[in-house]
């Protein structure tokens, strides 16, 4: 376990990285950490990690597809324990899909990512087949 805390601007910068590079820095969650998405579902620290620590999937279902995001906004509360990520991407198929990630920050480490799009245009855009 990491003794490691994070001010929002580096959950932010953390969360953006994650979402454009899949590089993700697993100290960031806390313990009861939870990740939901109309995709992924609802998942446990340990359930996110197991499908994300490795980006090799996330690039193969989602990056490899994806051409550029623009844009990206990043807004965060007056109180610093929430943040949004709203972005668009851009696929090698001609889609461009909105999606927002908010976060919930607890103690300096994130303890919800909530993931928002429409899962239908996600599909298409990232030739996902049911």
């Amino acid at each position: 376990m990491s003794n490691d805390t994070f001010t929002i601007d580096q959950l932010l910068d953390l969360t953006e990285i994650w979402l454009v590079t899949g590089k993700l820095n697993p100290t960031i969650f806390a313990e009861n950490f939870e990740f939901n998405s109309p995709f992924w579902q609802k998942a446990s620290k340990n359930e996110f990690l197991a499908q994300f620590a490795d980006p090799k999937s996330y690039n193969d279902t989602a990056l490899s597809k994806i051409t550029h995001f623009d844009p990206i906004i990043k807004l965060k509360d007056s109180d610093n324990n929430h943040f949004a990520i709203i972005l668009q991407y851009h696929t090698h198929n001609g889609f461009h899909v909105y999606e927002t990630v908010l976060g919930k920050i607890a103690d300096g480490l994130l303890l919800e990512l909530r993931s928002i799009y429409d899962l239908d245009e996600t599909k298409k855009a990232l030739e996902i087949q049911d």
